[in-house]
Parts: C-alpha cells; sequence; structure tokens
C-alpha cells in the first residue's frame, strides 16, 4: 500500500514524533474547549463553555499499545454497520496510525460519493500547499484619476462594521473603506485623484464558470453554495447568521458594502470626493497605485472553520487557490485536479478516485473509504508539522460544529473527531479516534442508498465510529 511504504521510508523515529506533533491533539484535553494547536508557552485554563457536562479527557496515548485483532475488530464493525441498515450499501476502512496498516475493510478500496468528507482533502491540499499561517489579502487600488478598484484575494469571510475576533468576518470592508478614504484624500491634496470616483470589483484571481456544472440546481436555492467568487462576505452569506441565506452575488453583494462604507467614511472625513453609480466589474487584472489592504483569518483558522460548519463556499474557495498557488487556473475543474495531485503527492493512493469539486456537492465525486482514512492517518503522523494539526480542526463528537450533536456519550464525547457528511442518498464519517485500549486509529464509513432520503443512516456510521472506539478487540 503507496501509504504504508511512506510511512516505513520516514522510519520508525519519525512515527514516533509524528505521533506526538499530530495525536498530543487528544492528550488530556477538556472536551468543553478543544482549544487551538498548543505552542510554547504554558496554557491558560480552559473556559468552561459546556457547564453542564463533564469534560471529558482521552487517556494518554501509549505508542506500544496493543493493535486490535483484524479478525475481533471485524466481528464488531461488520454488526455495527449492518443493523439497521437495510438495503443500504455500506463500505468503510479503518487505518492503525502508528503504521499505516489496514485493519478493517469493508470495499474499503471500492470508490463512493464522499459527500462532505471530501474537504478532508481540501484541508489538507490547502495547508500543504499554502502553509496553515498564510492569508489572504483583499487590496484596493487607484487606477487613472477616478477608479478605486476593490480587488479580491481569495478572502470569502470578509465582513462588515470592526474588525472581527472570529473567524468569518476577522478582515473588515469597513476598514478598507477608512483606510481607503484616508489615502484617497492624500492623494487628492496631491493632486492625483479627482473629485468624483466610481468602484470597481477586479475578481479575476478566479476564473471559469462561478457554478460548477456537476452541481443540482437546488443546491444555489437551498442556499447550500452560490456562484464563487475571490471576494465574499461571510462565505457569501448576506449577514454574519451562520444560518442566513447565501446571496446571489457575492462578489457584487461585497463591493456594494465596501462602496457604502467607503461613501460613509469620505462623508464623516468632511471631504470634497464623492462616489457615482454603483460598483461594477473589471474587465480583467487590474493595475494600479494600492490605497488600502487587509488580511483574512490564517488558513489554518479558515480550514478549521470549513471543517466544524462545513461550510461549502469556503472548501469551493480553497479548491480554487490551491490551484491558483500551484500557478494553475483557479477555476473549478483546476481546483479540483490540484487537491487531488497534493494529496497523490503525499503518497496517498488516489488511483480511484475522480473529483469534480472540493466540497463534496457533486454527487459525481469518487473517493474510497481508504483513501480518506489513510489520508487521515497520513496527517497524524506528517513531517509537516501544519498538517499534523488537522486533528485539532476536525469537529469533535459531542462538543463542537457538524458532532456537537452526535456521538455524545460518555465513552465517544471529546475522543471521537471526524468530519460528517450529507448528501441526498449519502451520508459519510471520516476521523480519528483512540481504541480502549489507547491506539490511533484513522476511520472512513460510507452509507449509500437509493430511497430518497438525505443522509440516510447516520445512526449506523454513528455506531460503527463508537464500536470502534470501545473496542479493545483482542
Amino acid at each position: 500500500m503507496k501509504q504504508a511504504r511512506q510511512i516505513m521510508r520516514m522510519g520508525m523515529a519519525a512515527v514516533v514524533a509524528g505521533l506526538v506533533l499530530g495525536l498530543v491533539v487528544f492528550l488530556l484535553i477538556p472536551v468543553a474547549f478543544p482549544g487551538p494547536a498548543p505552542d510554547s508557552t504554558p496554557a491558560s485554563p480552559a473556559p468552561e463553555v459546556l457547564a453542564a457536562a463533564e469534560a471529558t479527557a482521552l487517556p494518554p496515548l501509549d505508542p506500544e499499545a496493543p493493535t486490535p485483532d483484524t479478525a475481533a475488530l471485524k466481528s464488531a464493525l461488520d454488526t455495527a454497520l449492518t443493523a439497521g441498515a437495510a438495503g443500504a450499501t455500506v463500505t468503510g476502512a479503518v487505518i492503525d496510525v502508528a503504521t499505516g496498516r489496514e485493519l478493517y475493510s469493508r470495499s474499503g478500496d471500492e470508490p463512493g460519493i464522499p459527500a462532505s468528507s471530501l474537504k478532508v482533502l481540501t484541508a489538507i491540499a490547502a495547508t500543504h500547499e499554502l502553509g496553515e499561517e498564510h492569508r489572504f489579502t483583499t487590496k484596493t487600488l487607484l487606477t487613472g484619476t477616478d477608479t478605486v478598484v476593490l480587488v479580491g484575494g481569495g478572502d470569502v469571510l470578509l465582513g462588515t462594521g470592526k474588525d472581527s475576533g472570529a473567524v468569518s468576518g476577522r478582515a473588515s470592508l469597513d476598514t478598507l473603506a477608512q483606510d481607503t478614504a484616508k489615502a484617497l484624500e492624500e492623494a487628492q491634496t496631491a493632486g492625483t485623484v479627482g473629485n468624483k470616483l466610481r468602484i470597481e470589483l477586479d475578481e479575476s484571481l478566479f476564473s471559469g464558470p462561478a457554478l460548477n456544472p456537476a452541481w443540482d440546481s437546488s443546491l444555489v436555492t437551498t442556499h447550500n453554495i452560490s456562484p464563487i467568487s475571490p471576494l465574499a462576505m461571510y462565505g457569501a452569506r448576506a449577514t454574519a447568521d451562520p444560518k442566513a441565506e447565501r446571496v446571489a452575488d457575492p462578489g457584487l453583494y461585497a463591493a456594494a458594502a465596501f462602496s457604502r462604507a467607503l461613501g460613509a467614511a469620505l462623508a464623516d472625513s468632511g471631504s470634497k470626493l464623492t462616489l457615482s453609480g454603483e460598483p461594477t466589474r473589471t474587465q480583467g487584472a487590474a493595475e494600479g497605485t494600492e490605497l488600502a489592504s487587509i488580511d483574512s483569518a490564517t488558513l489554518g483558522e479558515q480550514v478549521r472553520f470549513m471543517l466544524e460548519d462545513s461550510d461549502n463556499y469556503v472548501a469551493e474557495s480553497l479548491g480554487r487557490l490551491v490551484a491558483v498557488a500551484r500557478q494553475e487556473p483557479g477555476d473549478h475543474a483546476h481546483g479540483a485536479a490540484a487537491v487531488g495531485t497534493v494529496v497523490e503527492g503525499l503518497g496517498i493512493d488516489t488511483s480511484k478516485m475522480a473529483l469534480v469539486d472540493t466540497s463534496g456537492l457533486a454527487h459525481s465525486n469518487r473517493v474510497s473509504p481508504l483513501t480518506l482514512a489513510s489520508a487521515l492517518g497520513y496527517a497524524a503522523t506528517s513531517e509537516h508539522a501544519s498538517l499534523c494539526n488537522l486533528g485539532y480542526r476536525l469537529p469533535v463528537a459531542g462538543a463542537t460544529g457538524t458532532m456537537s450533536n452526535r456521538l455524545g456519550a460518555q465513552s465517544t464525547r471529546g475522543i471521537v473527531r471526524a468530519k460528517t457528511g450529507s448528501l441526498l442518498e449519502v451520508s459519510s464519517l471520516s476521523g480519528l479516534t483512540v481504541s480502549r485500549d489507547g491506539r490511533a486509529l484513522a476511520f472512513s464509513f460510507f452509507v449509500h442508498t437509493t430511497d430518497g432520503a438525505i443522509a440516510p443512516h447516520k445512526h449506523v456510521l454513528d455506531a460503527a465510529a463508537a464500536a470502534l472506539t470501545g473496542c479493545g478487540c483482542r
């Protein structure tokens, strides 16, 4: 198996070091506050944000913890995956993180529809290609004497009002407008700008269709996605409310918000500069004198947001940004291909994988549970420290994101960390856990039905994750 050979080449010393880096996420961390990756300074006491529930901590991990017996593990998981799933196709794979060895397979190497479990691969590719400290810059340019160009740099979580401590809304268009107004006033004093200005929007970082033709049109009308732009507010939502509807034209919606903020900033300063007309799009990449800029939350923070909220818009933007970072066109096709190429380059077997997007919205995506489990195992033991932090960014069972209301029992709460996936007739669950004996395991389980149900048989996936976590299996 290619992933196993990759691990073996690293050597056992590197494997142990990787485990310490990648799985320290699990060590004695209260579920109530999973928190960011540790640094060299002592951690502050964790706030008790789930006071009604007892914080659950994992036992210390032991690299010498016994590996589950494959026959006993198969019996436990086969029972969990077949109970209550009559007529469904259920597949899965489990990887021993320390060795990369496949411990369980239920047609695990057969490609299936991953749904949002695909975002695990997008997270790995973006983190590896861009770096977890990377920030996306939104800026304004002055072209000629009368045009302010708002240039999208990949931040689709812009906000309004004050700069936010939250990931969504971290960088404020109001702040950009105020800084732009000051720069314009200086330019007017220098005689390089006229009294009337117009606003243009530069979205040239991305190319191709803004909507992927592989997506069903209902995904737009149900606000699961909107046309993709390299500049949007709150993941293309109308407001900071995470349940707010997505807007029909995220780029121009953000440009209009910026225009209003710039007009107000100019008026408040008593400037003679005025704005004319509504924002329009440029016809190509703009060139001019930079006026001001704002930076997004870090990529690592945006990846956590994407995984916890299962945000499709952020995932699609990150896929295109991976392509751009590889000096390829920033369209959906190159984004999907770039994610696959980066993952394959890490030594993960993608021979049966076919991606058409980077969010998992398309039913035509094909990924095997084995590929997903192997990717999670690779990240946890990677020589790339930033990939080891992926465990921090997965939703935590019974505590955060899309796992907040799942696997909340004492035996699994805070132990299972996984990415959920939900589509019509498709459910998936892919993540990391620790067995009863303290063995770190990566898993991925899929359910596919033909009954027209949305996210069918999630209880079966949860039962399998619980069985895996509770299994000594010796």
